[in-house]
């Protein structure tokens, strides 16, 4: 099993960065239509459709390589990983924020289709999914900066 780690974190990688540049271009999209007071079709709907599976995808991938496909390096106790900030970061930070991403993804969804107002829709898609963007970009990127 631990043969398809390597492959795998490289396939979780790619498919992240594809779901990240998804998750940019559903937020540009949603400020452009709420600023342009655009309606909210079928197009808008489809793409938070994709975001929205390419999220629990991407979070499936993870859950799989936390739970599942552990090197065996890292198979340590939470009070080792709390010495190291590497080890730190990818067990409890990053699983913690891209949790709280999918619960905030679930909330803003919930708000688009509940409301009937186009306004309303882009409104809800752009913060809701923006933030998610936003922490994701920040969680990561911090973490790139300090190595």
């Amino acid at each position: 099993m631990y043969q398809i780690y390597p492959y795998f974190i490289k396939f979780h990688v790619i498919f992240s960065v594809v779901f990240l540049a998804t998750a940019i271009g559903i937020t540009i999209h949603s400020l452009i239509g709420w600023l342009k007071k655009k309606e909210y079709g079928s197009f808008d709907n489809r793409f938070s459709k994709i975001f929205l599976v390419l999220l629990y995808i991407d979070l499936l991938l993870g859950v799989i390589l936390y739970f599942f496909l552990q090197k065996p390096a890292e198979l340590i106790s939470a009070a080792e990983a709390m010495r190291y900030s590497n080890l730190r970061f990818w067990a409890i930070q990053h699983f913690s924020n891209m949790m709280f991403v999918v619960i905030l993804c679930i909330i803003g969804n919930l708000f688009i289709k509940r409301t009937a107002i186009s306004d309303k829709k882009f409104k809800y898609s752009f913060i809701y999914f923006g933030i998610s963007t936003l922490i994701i970009v920040v969680s990561v990127g911090l973490f790139a900066l300090r190595k």
